[in-house]
This record gives C-alpha cells, structure tokens and sequence, in this order.
C-alpha cells in the first residue's frame, strides 16, 4: 500500500513540476521544438529500421573507443605513479641508510 501511494506522489509531482515549469514561454518553445525533433527522428527511424540499429552501432563503436581510450590512458598514468612511487621509496632508503652512516659511531670513526 505505502509503494502505491510513493508512486503515486512520484507522478503527480512529476505532473505538477511539469506544468509549472511550462508556464515560461522560452521553455516551453525549447520543449516544443525538441519534441518535434525527437518525432521527426522516430517516424524516420519506423520508416527505416536499419538507420536505427546503424546508429545505435556507431553510438556504441564510438562509446566503446572513448572508454577504452580512457582506460588505457588511467593504465598509463598508474603505472607512472608507480615508478614515481617506486623511485620514492628508493630514496627514502637511500636516506635512511645515511642517517644511520652518520648516527652510527663505529662507522663515523
């Protein structure tokens, strides 16, 4: 009963912030023209099916190269990291081999 009544409140509200938001004439011109653009490309979508699954390909073909493409840029940039890191801690013993030359009587004689 409590999901019925959410669901509810869900849609009304989406319906009362819908209307209101209309009342602006810039927006309601900026819906007008994007949902006559978004029925012109359905109903040549409809008429031609095949553009629809050739441009839901090219979407995904160039969807998928800028992920890939971000990944393998991430890799190269951990990888960095970590010979910078690397590099880092071989100083830092570098140095505490050092410190201890110099607090170590024996070998300061």
């Amino acid at each position: 009963m409590g999901q019925q009544k959410l669901w509810k409140g869900v849609w009304i509200g989406a319906l009362v912030g819908g209307a209101l938001v209309l009342i602006d004439k810039d927006t309601r011109q900026y819906v007008g023209v994007r949902s006559r653009e978004a029925g012109t490309k359905y109903k040549g979508y409809v008429t031609n099916p095949s553009d629809a699954i050739h441009s839901v390909r090219v979407n995904y073909e160039q969807f998928s190269k800028r992920v890939s493409k971000g990944l393998e840029d991430l890799i190269e940039i951990l990888n960095k990291a970590e010979d910078i890191l690397n590099r880092v801690g071989e100083i830092n013993q570098e140095v505490e081999q050092q410190l201890k030359a110099v607090d170590d009587p024996k070998e300061a004689s």
